[in-house]
């Protein structure tokens, strides 16, 4: 196996870990308003985002980074999302140079959001 497809293997298996990770806040009766982020998930896993990106989550946040390793130092480049329990999400990006707050009325990929991937996808991985 070559490095690169060592790095997405290692993509692969954090969003596996992410899916499982929901799925289970998610067995837990009121944590239903979860169920969207797994749809999310599967969109972003279509375009192939999953072996581009590392998924990984705090608590109930969503996170997508280039990190090559499981966790985030402070100058890493990363987008969170945020699911609100009364629909929609909020997604933050932030990288060296900018700080970037979308709020949305729906649980998607959409256009803006993917711009936001780019941008991250342009960020060394590491």
């Amino acid at each position: 196996m070559d490095e690169q497809q060592a790095i997405e293997q290692d993509f692969l298996v954090s969003w596996d870990y992410i899916e499982r990770h929901f799925t289970f806040y998610m067995s837990f009766e009121g944590w239903e308003w979860l169920s969207p982020i797994h749809h999310f998930i599967a969109q972003l896993r279509e375009r192939g985002y999953d072996k581009q990106l590392r998924a990984g989550q705090s608590l109930l946040l969503f996170i997508l980074s280039r990190s090559r390793q499981h966790g985030l130092r402070s100058e890493q480049a990363c987008l969170f999302v945020e699911l609100l329990r009364e629909g929609g999400m909020t997604v933050y990006y932030s990288d060296s140079s900018e700080k970037i707050t979308i709020e949305m009325q729906s649980i998607e990929l959409t256009k803006e959001l993917e711009e936001l991937i780019a941008r991250l996808l342009a960020q060394p991985i590491d």
